[in-house]
């Protein structure tokens, strides 16, 4: 299991264009995407890759010496001998997102699943990899000092067991010699599969999130939130549809949201402004003076608001960018192995 974004198509490059055609193992590739991509990664892979390579198709057989690559505006599952395709709720603000992916493939593989970070911002994969561990499988983390966009192999290594951190040239060798290890399949074969949230969503009329109701709303719906049973370090929150969010997934959702509102809310205030000195212009022509100053007295308030407001908004770019994680320690960014 692959998870890129921003930063990471080079890194992906490196790591299909190093596995042999007879890699014994099936590939899953989840990369960060605009909805109206025109979902040309499975070709660009193909390119430099000796294996197959497309687009995942829903219900899709897993076979082994394959690269199955998440559709734009789609989830990626793996499920026991077969994937999903599916318009599940956003994680951390992304479809396809890293964590159903990751989470999915431990829930079905145990053991048997390795999973890989890449270059991207803010902490999707985190929770995924630590599934994929607390099943008995490995994670990998590219190097952050390689790394365009550290902030995912960072959190990666500050809060999961790694495995290994390497550069993104050196990953395939080392799927190579992990995938001809004997591992133990701790999955029972044909036992019944729990739908993730990323396929059918959590309906409210069943069960509301596990956790307790957080002071938040969901940025994709509006809906109350739960915040989750914490998880390792990471403190996670999800609505009851589904949507997803880290604690820094919600921080850059919200800023956003936050962001437009106050825009919104300028544009408003100038508006309105705007019509205040319109009808001062014509009470005025029209001989009544006194109800034209009222009018003036109105616009140079809500002008007020508005001067206040606009230096706020040239800031806000800055101020409500969620921090990137500290680097680690210089040794920890060498390679490692358990």
């Amino acid at each position: 299991m692959i998870g890129a974004s921003a930063g990471g198509l080079t890194a992906l490059f490196d790591i299909v264009r190093g596995l042999p055609p007879e890699f014994p193992a099936a590939v899953f590739v989840a990369m960060h995407m605009s909805p109206d991509n025109p979902g040309v990664l499975s070709n660009l892979l193909g390119r430099v890759a000796a294996l197959p390579t497309a687009l995942a198709e829903d219900r899709q057989a897993i076979e082994r010496g394959r690269i199955y690559v998440a559709r734009p505006d789609h989830h990626l599952l793996v499920k026991r001998a077969h994937v999903r395709v599916t318009r599940g709720p956003k994680e951390n603000g992304f479809r396809p997102a890293i964590d159903p992916l990751f989470c999915s493939a431990a829930a079905a593989y145990g053991p048997r699943v390795i999973g890989v970070v890449l270059s991207g911002g803010l902490n999707d994969g985190t929770e995924g990899l630590l599934r994929i561990t607390e099943a008995g499988g490995l994670a990998l983390a590219q190097d952050p000092t390689e790394a365009t966009i550290p902030s995912m192999p960072l959190s990666a290594i500050q809060n999961v067991e790694v495995h290994s951190v390497l550069r993104a040239a050196a990953i395939p060798q080392v799927l190579i010699e992990l995938v001809r290890q004997p591992v133990v399949d701790t999955c029972t074969p044909g036992a019944p599969e729990v739908p993730d949230s990323a396929e059918a969503g959590l309906a409210l009329q069943h069960d509301k999130p596990s956790g307790v109701p957080a002071p938040y709303t969901c940025p994709e719906c509006n809906g109350a939130l739960w915040e989750a049973p914490e998880h390792g370090k990471l403190l996670r929150f999800r609505c009851h549809v589904g949507h997803g969010f880290t604690a820094e997934a919600l921080l850059a959702e919200q800023g956003s949201k936050l962001e437009g509102a106050l825009w919104g809310a300028l544009r408003a205030l100038e508006e309105n402004a705007a019509l205040y000195r319109q009808q001062a212009a014509r009470t005025r022509s029209a001989g009544y003076l006194a109800l034209s100053r009222q009018y003036e007295r109105s616009a140079a308030e809500i002008e007020e608001y508005a001067n206040t407001l606009r230096p706020l908004l040239h800031r806000a770019s800055v101020q409500w960018t969620p921090p990137v994680p500290a680097a680690p320690p210089p040794e920890s960014a060498e390679g490692t192995e358990d």
